[in-house]
């Protein structure tokens, strides 16, 4: 009973620590980066003198990839390559082009030619024409990869 009694004096049994608030802080960084995600395929599709595969033919689809842009200064691109990953690239020229849609807009944009990137998401539509110049495709499969930057 008396270590009781001394305990209580002391406030250590009785509740004595007062209530009051205490924050909980949180700290968060978000770097400055551009992420690029994989949309929809696109289709090539040959013209009526099958010396022309494109997106832009009648069947075609265009390509899309989503970019998105937690800083500023950011630029994008989209390469056209040099020859097709399947199928004959003998005597084929590629070019590029693309749209933007969403927080940054742009329309028939040059493949090569970078374009500025405001803060948040963009949808980058990829247009692919691969061009023989002499002759026309042979019966296949053709696949090609246009190279989408953003830096």
């Amino acid at each position: 009973m008396r270590l009781v009694s001394c305990l209580l004096a002391a406030g250590l049994l009785s509740g004595g620590a007062s209530a009051g608030d205490m924050p909980a802080t949180f700290a968060g960084l978000v770097l400055s980066t551009c992420v690029l995600t994989a949309g929809t395929a696109g289709v090539l599709t040959n013209n009526s003198s099958f010396n022309d595969l494109a997106s832009t033919n009648a069947g075609g689809a265009r390509s899309t990839v989503v970019a998105l842009t937690t800083g500023t200064g950011f630029k994008i691109s989209a390469l056209a390559p040099s020859s097709f990953v399947t199928g004959d690239s003998t005597s084929v020229t590629f070019s590029a082009d693309y749209n933007l849609n969403g927080v940054t807009t742009a329309s028939g944009v040059a493949g090569a030619t970078q374009t500025t990137l405001n803060l948040g998401t963009t949808t980058v539509s990829v247009g692919l024409d691969a061009q023989k110049s002499s002759g026309n495709f042979s019966a296949g499969a053709y696949s090609a990869i246009v190279t989408v930057r953003c830096e």
